[in-house]
């Protein structure tokens, strides 16, 4: 099994670190070239869960790159119809495309590959959530592997025994789920950034240095993210699946047992030392709200699912930032989903 990674963002270097120890092959592909030469020179010093220093294997071309028989892709979830556009010349009956985390990755994926080539050749998979959380020093040459999530749920599109194999090497326990609805609808981080990040934008905007799951977070704060969350559990319900609710969620992937969501985001070490974005530019803004919360204002309003919170979020979101909403989901998305179930 020969593994490409796409994006060397921290989750992605994380995910490097952790085929190096396991020993299973793989290369990295980033579009930025000096991020290339600096990997090809200097080795990546990882220091937690995982200790270890290795020089990254860099490929040259994202052709290389696609060689493999896995693509893993780290990259933004607003990236993830661009990177399919690029690798969709290179890519081979047989292949795979996995989207970590997904968050629609699989369905804009497989619209692009039934628009181009009007079969979908390829394996095209996404989870959940990311399975590492980690963060990279700002010269890029260290990295703090901070936890592993005891859980990976995954969704597949075609002949999913490779991703299987491998997911089973990331994670001690793999949930096959029944479809990429299933998986996006499943990312349980939206709910969670965007709503504190509403409540802290002062904080955020001015630059503070503040712990973004600690004081910050208030009781009164995580019954709105439960209220968000309720609302997210009606428009699984409305395309005919049974989401896990958000406490339940966290509780699987940490290993904890948490008895209140305003308990699991207060006292668990992984959140304590989650520091809050300093600016508007961060990705629990510019990646979660536009890809996470307005795809499900977008599907309440085609299944017709009353969400009053998600949508004062998304909308009080959008007049602060000044930046007016636009769909992430089209009713082609919804086609596919529904055909996909």
């Amino acid at each position: 099994m020969k593994i490409s990674i796409i994006g060397a963002g921290a989750t992605g270097l994380a995910a490097a670190a952790y085929l190096h120890l396991i020993s299973v092959p793989f290369t990295i592909y980033v579009r930025n070239e000096e991020k290339r030469k600096l990997w090809e020179t200097h080795p990546l010093n990882v220091s937690g869960k995982v200790n270890t220093s290795l020089y990254l294997p860099m490929a040259r071309s994202l052709e290389e790159a696609c060689e493999a028989d896995i693509l893993l892709v780290f990259t933004r979830a607003d990236d993830h119809e661009a990177v399919t556009e690029e690798v969709m010349p290179y890519m081979k009956k047989g292949q795979c495309l996995l989207f970590l985390n997904g968050c629609w990755g699989a369905v804009k994926a497989y619209r692009a590959f039934q628009k181009a080539q009007g079969a979908v050749p390829i394996t095209i998979g996404e989870t959940a959530n990311m399975p590492f959380i980690a963060a990279l020093s700002s010269d890029h040459t260290s990295l703090h592997f901070k936890a592993m999530k005891d859980e990976i749920a995954y969704s597949a599109i075609g002949d999913e025994t490779l991703l299987s194999e491998l997911l089973h090497k990331l994670a001690p326990k793999v949930t096959r789920v029944s479809s990429p609805a299933a998986t996006s609808l499943s990312a349980t981080n939206p709910i969670i950034h965007v709503t504190q990040c509403l409540f802290n934008l002062s904080r955020i905007e001015n630059g503070e240095d503040f712990d973004f799951f600690g004081a910050p977070l208030t009781k009164r704060t995580a019954a709105f993210m439960e209220e968000c969350d309720k609302e997210r559990l009606a428009i699984g319900k409305a395309l005919g699946l049974e989401l896990a609710p958000l406490l339940a969620t966290l509780n699987s992937f940490r290993g904890t047992r948490a008895e209140t969501l305003y308990e699991a985001l207060t006292e668990n070490p992984s959140y304590l030392a989650v520091k809050g974005p300093t600016t508007l530019t961060s990705r629990y803004i510019t990646e979660d709200l536009p890809c996470g919360l307005t795809s499900l204002l977008d599907l309440s309003d085609m299944m017709h699912v009353d969400c009053p919170h998600i949508t004062a979020l998304v909308y009080t979101m959008a007049l602060y930032l000044r930046q007016p909403y636009r769909p992430f989901l089209t009713l082609q998305d919804l086609r596919v989903l529904k055909g996909l179930k």
